[in-house]
């Protein structure tokens, strides 16, 4: 009797530990950012010569005389955060884009374990910005860009509810906004917003 009390007790604390380590018990829920649709529609090598707008998905303003080549904006990191501005989780990434590529297909950023809470914001940590021009004589120079405050912050509208075990997607997207200061400095700013992704 005493010996089927001790397998009994000896079961039962194997359970409870496995259980502990289980990640079937995990209070964390995971979720994957991907980018889509915030660069640029204009093909091939647009002339910017006006303060007009480009496109519907790129603006460009300001007076100069080159041709814009690529816009290559590098993040480094990417924050999520929920309704509690106290509670974060910020993930190191590197991921490059092109602001005048298009993508095929969404492109994910990151996947990170998040807290069960609503999701409201995600802000995108840029470590570089450099543009390619082309003068009217036909030289190609790179210049650097300026993204004010070196983040693009962005509104998840609807919140995403984090759930326990949950595995949730949102994707970016927006308007690119490309102005040419008189100075010569070129200024990026971004008008973006994330939602959940509701296809494959």
């Amino acid at each position: 009797m005493v010996y089927f009390a001790i397998v009994g007790l000896l079961l039962a604390g194997s359970m409870i530990a496995v259980f502990q380590a289980s990640p079937l018990l995990a209070k964390d829920g995971t979720v994957s950012v991907y980018i889509s649709s915030i660069q640029s529609d204009i093909n091939g090598q647009p002339t910017i010569t006006s303060s007009s707008a480009q496109s519907v998905n790129a603006h460009v303003s300001g007076k100069t005389n080159v041709t814009l080549l690529s816009l290559n904006v590098t993040i480094d990191s990417v924050t999520i955060e929920r309704n509690d501005d106290s509670s974060a989780v910020t993930t190191n990434t590197k991921f490059t884009f092109d602001v005048l590529k298009a993508f095929n297909v969404s492109t994910l950023i990151l996947s990170a374990k998040v807290p069960t809470e609503n999701v409201t914001m995600v802000t995108l940590h840029v470590a570089s910005a450099i543009a390619a021009v082309r003068d009217s004589q036909g030289f190609s120079v790179l210049k650097p860009v300026k993204v004010p405050s070196s983040e693009l912050k962005i509104p998840v509208q609807p919140a995403l509810e984090v759930k326990a075990q949950a595995s949730l997607s949102i994707v970016i997207s927006g308007t690119a906004h490309i102005v040419f200061t008189g100075n010569g400095q070129i200024i990026l700013t971004p008008v973006l917003h994330a939602e959940k992704m509701t296809g494959p």
